[in-house]
């Protein structure tokens, strides 16, 4: 499980953010729809992302859903805010979510001086294979009677990173709390500041033990975020297998590469991918590697839309390639299978005997391929592979200059663009 501590302290009104505060009501009012989200996950073994999944396939019954690590964050906060002021630690709060759902949170207690004090919120992300389920998120807050009412400093503890460089929603050397985690924390300290009648500002530092070893497996290092993992969420709630998570960090990276100086990005399906690409684009920073995952389509969109973005090359492995040049963007395997007929006829159309072209329709493996027809840019069915994919990338891309490389299992590209006269 996941814990997640807070440290309040108490600030100043002036960096209060659209969260208002209903007195009479006593209850917050604060919009925070419109911001973009992100999910942790491991780039050494990604999980399989499905689309809009709600049945699991093995048992036939919903998938749990969870909560982000900045609901829990927000538990955190303000179970220590409460321990602070009145000495009494609960075993469970209350907070409520962006869409005004309330919910609750076990706590946990961890210390509490004259100072400060210190909860913990375990981190559940359902059945969501979220890289930070089962973390100890730590969460100290202390109190600041010279800061306006309301208004809350945001700290980096241990484990939680620092934005390292421009492009982020948040200014260079921020903690990397994201701006609707803020929101949903503010809301929580305004509500137990106003409950127990304090006028005063908070400081609020989060901490991950062991956030900087998981951060290593995250693409934060490669986003700029550097110490630790970052605190997200937009909803608050986890859903299981959600793709908007990994479209969001797949735009966030193109954004972040166009910012730092990039003006070609060069899509790829994962690690072994860029590995084989970066020998042959040598001349470009890590920043302009841009994983796609099964997303082909919607990294290319991405892409375009990027006014700074003067170029895109797109790497894509041979068999992603196959199921490509028949005109499906994205290529997960629950989604897309392989028509070898297809494949089969465009050997046809590269001039191969027929008899070789019904032996790639029979074939079980897509990778079998390249016993039948070894992988070269000499041989015509891999040129004209590449042509074909390049022609359904290009209908995405519009004008915007694109480069094609085709690449086996070995790191060998075959590489198509547009020739001009």
């Amino acid at each position: 499980m996941v814990v997640i501590f807070c440290h309040a302290e108490i600030l100043s009104e002036a960096s209060m953010r659209p969260a208002t505060f209903d007195a009479s009501a006593r209850k917050p009012q604060h919009p925070m729809k419109g911001i973009k989200t992100g999910r942790l996950y491991s780039l050494k073994k990604r999980p399989t992302l499905l689309y809009n999944m709600t049945v699991s396939d093995h048992e036939n019954k919903p998938l749990r859903s969870g909560f982000t690590t900045g609901a829990c964050a927000a538990a955190a906060t303000k179970a220590a805010l409460q321990t602070l002021l009145t000495a009494k630690s609960p075993s469970e709060v209350e907070i409520a979510l962006p869409s005004g759902r309330r919910v609750s949170f076990p706590v946990k207690f961890i210390s509490c001086t004259n100072t400060s004090a210190i909860c913990a919120v375990t981190k559940d992300a359902g059945d969501d294979p979220d890289i930070t389920n089962g973390l100890d998120i730590l969460s100290r807050v202390s109190l600041d009677a010279q800061a306006p009412f309301g208004d809350v400093q945001f700290m980096a503890g241990q484990g939680v990173g620092r934005i390292a460089i421009r492009g982020h929603e948040l200014p260079l050397g921020e903690a990397a709390i994201n701006p609707v985690p803020r929101q949903m924390i503010r809301h929580a300290v305004i509500e137990v500041l106003t409950e127990s009648e304090t006028r005063c500002g908070v400081s609020v530092t989060i901490s991950v033990p062991g956030g900087e070893d998981i951060a290593r497996r995250t693409l934060n290092p490669r986003l700029g975020i550097e110490g630790g993992i970052s605190i997200l969420g937009t909803s608050g709630i986890v859903v299981p297998y959600s793709e908007e998570a990994y479209l969001d960090s797949i735009r966030q990276s193109i954004q972040i590469a166009m910012k730092n100086g990039c003006s070609e990005i060069v899509l790829n399906s994962g690690s072994k991918s860029e590995t084989f690409l970066k020998t042959e684009r040598a001349d470009l920073p890590e920043l302009a590697f841009v994983h796609y995952g099964n997303w082909i389509g919607r990294a290319l969109e991405f892409a375009k839309e990027e006014l700074l973005c003067k170029q895109i090359s797109v790497g894509v492995m041979l068999a992603k390639a196959t199921k490509l040049a028949a005109g499906n963007l994205e290529t997960s395997s629950r989604q897309v299978s392989v028509d070898r007929r297809f494949i089969a006829d465009l050997a046809k159309r590269a001039g191969y005997a027929s008899g070789l072209c019904e032996q790639i329709a029979e074939l079980k493996l897509v990778r079998g391929i390249t016993e039948l027809i070894p992988f070269g840019k000499d041989e015509p069915f891999y040129q004209v592979l590449a042509e074909t994919c390049y022609e359904v990338c290009k209908k995405v891309v519009g004008e915007k200059p694109l480069v094609f490389y085709l690449i086996s299992m070995s790191g060998e590209l075959v590489k198509y663009e547009e020739k001009h006269a």
